[in-house]
């Protein structure tokens, strides 16, 4: 396996392999989130409950982190949702760039070799991984905020 990094037992030897793929992948996702939720909790700081909130007499601080943040949250959950899908499919560019073993680099190379099952599982598992982190972003949207679930009737 020449050109991979160095190995021991199937993992790797150290966390500075995974410096410059995580950077690779994470700072303009983190970026696009930092600004996201700027943007929600300048919105949701101007709204009349914490106006209401803040006569009460709480502090900023509990202002901040029990009314304003829970509401800024549901639409950050559903963008990092979005992101999760394109950190997947990013994933499968950077592997081959840092020529990591993954699930991307296996799928390229399947399509390389015209491996028509490995294909198919690999989108699967994919596909699945995508369908259980949007369920999981619905459940906790729904968590957050009531109005979103479905009420009994």
């Amino acid at each position: 396996m020449a050109g991979y990094a160095p190995l021991t037992d199937g993992v790797w030897e150290s966390m500075k392999y995974m410096i410059m793929p995580a950077i690779t992948l994470g700072v303009a996702q983190a970026a696009l989130l930092a600004r996201m939720t700027r943007s929600m909790m300048l919105e949701v700081l101007g709204t009349e409950y914490v106006r209401v909130a803040r006569a009460k007499g709480l502090t900023e601080k509990r202002v901040v982190y029990l009314h304003a943040l829970k509401n800024a949250m549901v639409p950050l959950v559903n963008v990092a949702g979005l992101i999760f899908a394109a950190l997947l499919g990013g994933a499968v560019v950077t592997e081959q760039i840092f020529n990591i073993p993954g699930v991307g680099r296996l799928l390229i190379q399947a399509v390389g070799r015209r491996d028509v099952p490995l294909v198919q599982g690999t989108v699967l598992v994919i596909a699945a991984i995508y369908v259980l982190v949007n369920l999981a972003v619905d459940i906790i949207s729904a968590m957050l905020d009531p109005r979103l679930r479905k009420t009994g009737g």
